[in-house]
Formats: structure tokens, C-alpha cells, sequence
């Protein structure tokens, strides 16, 4: 057995993969495992498949086989497979003073951005502050808190 057929257990289409979720989320809302012990497992594996998929003579290899067929979309065993291209554009290669200017004019109002946002952190609900260029009466902003996990693994 090769390390790459392992991964043939996982599904192989979309109705295998629906099923599959199903039922690990059964299998993790029952208490039949430790979903700690689950979480720690599956941000192995993503961090394992993404590992695999950026690795540049991965990603090299599956482009050069994908260049064996001409059209910019094919299928390949059931899925559309499309080669596309991106383009990043150097500007500043430019010399362009406009455009210099224009990117620091606009760092310069993320920062004052983020500057009164911080400020508008501080308002509560019981304050009454009127903005002093506009009048406005300010409003603390409204948060939403999502609770969540971060995993450093070993």
C-alpha cells in the first residue's frame, strides 16, 4: 500500500462525500468519540492534503499532465477540469507618481480607518457623544462574538 492510497477510503464524488459527512457528524454529536480527538485528526489531515497540494513539484506535475489535453476545459473520470492563468501586475515597476501617491494617500486612510474604529470600540451604550465635525450622535458599534478554536499542532 502507497502513502497516496490511503487516501482512497476518503470519497471519491459528491453524493459519497455528502454521505460520508453525514455520518461523521453522527458520529461526533453522539459522543461515540472524543471530538477533540476528532478536530485534532481532521486539522492533520487539512493541513496534510493542503501540504500535498501546494508543494511546488506537486503542483508542477499535475499541470504538466493536465497539458496533455489540449482544450481549456476537460473531464477527467466524472469532473470539469478548467486551466486557467493568473496575472499579478507590478505596478510600482511603473514609476508612476500618480499611482504611488494614490496607494500611500490610501494607506494612509486605512490607518485613520483604523484608528477610529478603535475609537468607536470605546463608546458605550450609556455615553452620549456627538461627533464634532458632523453633530451626530455615535452609537457603539454592534459585535458579534463567534467562538472558536485555534490549533497549533506539534
Amino acid at each position: 500500500m502507497t502513502d497516496i492510497s490511503k487516501f482512497t477510503y476518503l470519497p471519491s464524488n459528491k453524493s459519497e462525500r455528502e454521505a460520508f459527512v453525514s455520518l461523521c457528524v453522527e458520529e461526533i454529536t453522539s459522543g461515540n468519540s472524543n471530538p477533540l480527538d476528532i478536530e485534532l485528526m481532521l486539522k492533520n489531515l487539512e493541513e496534510t492534503i493542503s501540504a500535498v497540494r501546494k508543494h511546488p513539484e506537486v503542483k508542477e506535475t499535475i499541470l504538466a499532465e493536465a497539458q496533455n489535453y489540449p482544450e481549456k476545459t476537460f473531464k477527467f473520470r466524472g469532473a470539469t477540469i478548467t486551466k486557467t492563468q493568473r496575472s499579478a501586475y507590478d505596478f510600482f515597476a511603473c514609476n508612476d507618481s500618480i499611482y504611488n501617491s494614490l496607494v500611500s494617500d490610501c494607506e494612509a486612510l486605512k490607518t485613520k480607518i483604523k484608528e477610529r474604529e478603535a475609537f468607536l470600540k470605546t463608546l458605550k451604550p450609556e455615553m452620549n457623544i456627538a461627533d464634532a465635525e458632523t453633530g451626530e450622535m455615535l452609537l457603539p458599534p454592534s459585535v458579534l462574538i463567534t467562538e472558536s478554536l485555534t490549533i497549533k499542532l506539534p
